[in-house]
């Protein structure tokens, strides 16, 4: 299992979700559907809060996996960022979505700075990578602030409720990444 919850600092961390989260986590997702719709495909797919509760049930249930990770400021659900394993334990791959009202303060960064600490000290990958669509801009910035490498474009890759669109792919390996060991 790994370690979180993870404070981030002011009153921020990031912490796996539980099954109480539920109200919390559909009401975010309702409340920011277009905005997230453009670029998280997991949207489109998440229609009702028994779509939600699926999902929720099945993150919860992984006891190595941390998809199912909030980000919280205070009692507040300010996102997710989320990391997942790619086959053979090489790498992993962080994503991560912010609520508008806390964007903008760092916590994306901080929070995927976190993930990407933790992939290398506890799980133990040689890289981690980062997606995010050609046009999003902020999303790239995160990547792009934590020192990761852009190696090019994914095309069509990414699908949001408008459609496929391409992502840039970011990475960072091992040794390149200043906070490890």
């Amino acid at each position: 299992m790994s370690t979180l919850p993870a404070s981030l600092g002011d009153a921020a961390e990031l912490r796996r979700y539980t099954l109480d989260d539920l109200d919390v986590l559909w009401a975010a997702v309702q409340g920011e559907r277009e905005r997230l719709g453009e670029w998280m495909p997991w949207v489109e797919g998440t229609r009702t809060i028994d779509d939600q509760r699926a999902w929720l049930e099945r993150v919860v249930a992984d006891e190595v996996g941390l998809d199912g990770t909030g980000l919280w400021v205070g009692q507040a659900l300010a996102g997710g960022v989320g990391m997942s394993a790619g086959p053979f334990g090489v790498a992993a791959e962080i994503g991560y979505w912010i609520r508008a009202a806390f964007s903008g303060r760092g916590l994306v960064t901080s929070g995927a700075r976190a993930m990407t600490d933790l992939a290398f000290r506890e799980w133990g990958v040689h890289r981690v990578v980062i997606r995010a669509g050609v046009n999003n801009l902020r999303s790239r910035a995160v990547a792009e602030r934590l020192g990761f490498t852009y190696e090019g474009v994914a095309r069509g890759e990414g699908k949001g409720v408008g459609g496929f669109y391409d992502l840039s792919v970011y990475a960072v390996l091992e040794d390149e990444w200043p906070a490890k060991g």
